[in-house]
């Protein structure tokens, strides 16, 4: 179970994760995190959380925020919130690493669904960001977490609805 001060350093340019508030810490009523990302980071792609706010705010350098199709180019000081059912997704701007302070409100144990990617990027069952086990066990983190968020496009949300299916059938975990 994720606490404030737990970090998550994923590799490959995937960024790093601090819990500053917890689920648990906050009665389910947010999940705070610091996230820090390399330029080159790896950015999730277009999703919507069916029953969340989301809400960045740029502690240190710049990145773009996509809401709903209008993209934002966000520096230190600057907040973005993306309401309940939003397509958004992030990226880093060339050359600019930077540092977010991240809310899910209502929390929804998302630390959980961080802490459950980090345990497989950490572990020795992960290979690389580009290999099919990666996207199996990614996609079925997804859905296993699809009450907090849901890939935008429908043909991706169809294809990591088959890949968690294949990775069920051949015994992965997440």
């Amino acid at each position: 179970m994720p606490r404030a001060g737990d970090r998550y350093v994923m590799p490959e340019g995937l960024g790093e994760y601090l819990v500053v508030r917890s689920h648990e810490e906050t009665g389910g009523e947010y999940v705070e995190m610091e996230w820090t990302f390399p330029p080159d980071a790896f950015a999730p792609p277009p999703h919507r959380h069916p029953s969340q706010v989301e809400e960045y705010e740029v502690l240190e350098g710049s990145f773009e925020v996509m809401v709903d199709g209008d993209w934002r180019t966000l520096g230190p000081g600057e907040s973005a919130s993306v309401p309940v059912g939003a397509n958004h997704t992030f990226r880093m701007l060339p050359g600019q690493s930077v540092r977010v302070r991240n809310f899910h409100r209502p929390g929804g144990r998302f630390d959980e669904f961080v802490e459950k990617q980090h345990r497989f990027v950490s572990s020795g069952r992960y290979k690389g960001l580009k290999r099919p086990s990666t996207a199996i066990v990614m996609a079925m983190a997804w859905r296993e977490h699809r009450d907090l968020l849901v890939p935008s496009n429908p043909l991706l949300s169809g294809g990591m609805a088959v890949l968690a299916r294949l990775g069920r059938l051949l015994g992965y975990r997440t």
